[in-house]
């Protein structure tokens, strides 16, 4: 896996309390980043669940009738302003 080298700022008390945990603080830092991002990622299936909810779709076919459907009038909504 390819590595990227960051500045970043933190406050030192944080800084040092890691290091007395743990020898490597890069390892610290990528491991709350994934903590983060399933975080973000849940998160974000949370809200989107909530509007599919919202939709009361019963199954696979008609969740992907009703995304078409929005998709459609999204697309019409975008094409009536691009004629104004």
């Amino acid at each position: 896996m390819a590595t990227v080298k960051k500045t970043v700022s933190i406050p030192e008390d944080l800084y040092r309390e890691v290091t007395k945990e743990s020898r490597s603080f890069s390892r610290v830092v990528s491991e709350a980043l994934q903590e983060y991002l399933k975080k973000k990622r849940k998160e974000r299936l949370e809200s989107l669940w909530g509007a599919l909810k919202d939709m009361e779709i019963q199954g696979g076919v008609e969740f992907v009738d009703e995304l078409r459907k929005a998709q459609l009038r999204g697309q019409e909504e975008r094409e009536r302003w691009e004629d104004t």
